[in-house]
This record gives structure tokens, C-alpha cells and sequence, in this order.
């Protein structure tokens, strides 16, 4: 599953009757032990060198084969039903705000404002931005505010979001949302609808174009866990990933592909040079 509100890149879930766990590296997993009347009731880390703290009990030993065991990386996409803020003009998907798994029913009530990183993050820093392209002074401004703004106006003073179930093609039908047009819930959006990556990358204005393809380029490490990227899009994305080759080094294990191997290998020797010093 992706990790949205804001975007965090996907997780990797492993499940079975009163255990879940869930890895972001492939590495460590984050163990949660299930109770049909608390949800959850407890946590644990377990790791394959043997250095987490899951105890293997006759509870928990079926539990733990599962995870030394598991198929091989990264699993199926499985969140297949998207939440996505709409733009103004077309009702068309602008950024998507939200996922689940296809056989949850999607909640009624939903955040539909989007969020460009975590709270207190300061670390995106737009290329584009920083040369004053955008045509106003950003010294004193978040580069993550500017974004926000940015789709916030695409998205018009009245928000719109509408949940989407994807097919494995990308084409999609409309369910419920916020603010709809009667008839909105039941159409039918093509893949080439959707933006591929999190946010439109077309805009009029090519400030805005910049600045959405700098947000990209900053997410390029855990964008290239997608599985659904065109090889133009990954050869891009390879690219300007290996400026963060620590962030790369760490989701190396859930790439579904890989277009530049001796130039991505060049950059898990750096990660690994650096994590060493």
C-alpha cells in the first residue's frame, strides 16, 4: 500500500488471523498483534538477523514462518481504490489524497485537503524556486506552502474529492465524494486521466510545471516503488533518485524494476559508504 496524507512512499503487509506487520524497507517489520475488541493490542519489531523483539511462542511461531517466508518483493499493489481531489475547471483527478484496499467500502467522511509533506517538514526545497523562476520573492516562504497554494488554487475555493476504484488497466469508476455533481458518482476516467505520479504535471504556467516536477524529483526514491511507471517515467525518476542515494539504498528491495542498474549501483555503494562513516 502507498502511504498517503501526505505521501510517504508504500509499505509492504503481511497478514494473518490476529497478526499483521508491516516493513518499509523489507528489513525490519513493524508487528501488530490483532484483538477483535481493542483492533490492536499490542506491537512488536521483528527482523530476519534475529534483532527485533518478536518472541517466537507456539502463538507466534506460524506467524513468524510467514515472514521468513514471504514472496518475493515488492508485493502487489493492492490499494486500489483512490481518493482524489478534483480541479476546478474539468472535475478532472488533480492530486490524490488518500488509498485503501479494494474490498474496504471507502468512508464517507474524508480530508480533502491535500498535504505536500508531514507536519514541521521543511526538507522539500524546489530547484525552481530557489532561482526565483517562480516570479516572487520565496526567501521567507515554505517551498511546501508555495506547492500547496499552488493546488489549492488549481482546486478552487470549494473543494471537490471523489473516490475512484482502479482496474489493473488504470481506467476507473467514479463512487462517492465530497461536493459531486449529480452524475459524477458512477462515470467512467481513463487511465490517461489520472496523473501517473501524485500530482498533475500540466499546468498552463510553467512556474507551476517546475515546481510540481521539482516536488517529484524530491519524491523520486519512493516514487520508483510504483509499479504501474513507464519507462520513461522510471528512467527520469532513476535518475534524480540517485542524488538521494541514501533514501534509494533503503527502498532497493521493493523496486519493481530497474531501467539504470549500473548507475543505481553506483549509488547503493554511496549509501552504503556513507551509513558506514
Amino acid at each position: 500500500m502507498r502511504r498517503l496524507s501526505p505521501y510517504q512512499g508504500t509499505v509492504q503487509i503481511t497478514e494473518m488471523p490476529g497478526f499483521r506487520a508491516m516493513s518499509s524497507d523489507g528489513l525490519t517489520w513493524r508487528v501488530q498483534f490483532l484483538n477483535q475488541r481493542t483492533r490492536i493490542s499490542s506491537h512488536a519489531v521483528w527482523r530476519a538477523d534475529g534483532s527485533g523483539n518478536l518472541i517466537e511462542t507456539t502463538r507466534t511461531s506460524g506467524f513468524i514462518q510467514a515472514l521468513q517466508n514471504h514472496p518475493p518483493f515488492p508485493f502487489p499493489p493492492e490499494d486500489n481504490l483512490e481518493l482524489w481531489l478534483l480541479d476546478a475547471r474539468e472535475h478532472k483527478p488533480l492530486a490524490i489524497l488518500a488509498s485503501t484496499l479494494g474490498h474496504i467500502h471507502p468512508p464517507r467522511t474524508m480530508d480533502t485537503r491535500w498535504h505536500v509533506t508531514l507536519a514541521e517538514d521543511d526538507s522539500f526545497i524546489a530547484p525552481s524556486l530557489s532561482s526565483g523562476s517562480y516570479g516572487v520573492s520565496t526567501s521567507h516562504i515554505r517551498h511546501s506552502a508555495v506547492l500547496s497554494r499552488c493546488v489549492q488554487k488549481a482546486a478552487g475555493p470549494l473543494e471537490r474529492a471523489q473516490w475512484f476504484r482502479r482496474g489493473k488497466d488504470g481506467n476507473a469508476t467514479g463512487l462517492h465524494g465530497h461536493r459531486l455533481d449529480p452524475g459524477q458518482a458512477g462515470r467512467k476516467l481513463n487511465n490517461n486521466d489520472f496523473p501517473e505520479l501524485l500530482l498533475r504535471e500540466k499546468w498552463e504556467a510553467e512556474p507551476e510545471r517546475k515546481l510540481v516536477s521539482d516536488y517529484h524529483d524530491w519524491q523520486a526514491p519512493h516514487l520508483l516503488t510504483h509499479t504501474t511507471l513507464s519507462h520513461l517515467t522510471r528512467d527520469r525518476l532513476e535518475r534524480v533518485a540517485c542524488r538521494q542515494a541514501e533514501k534509494l539504498y533503503k527502498v532497493r528491495h521493493f523496486l519493481p524494476e530497474i531501467i539504470n542498474r549500473d548507475l543505481l549501483n553506483v549509488a547503493f555503494v554511496e549509501a552504503v559508504i556513507r551509513r558506514s562513516a
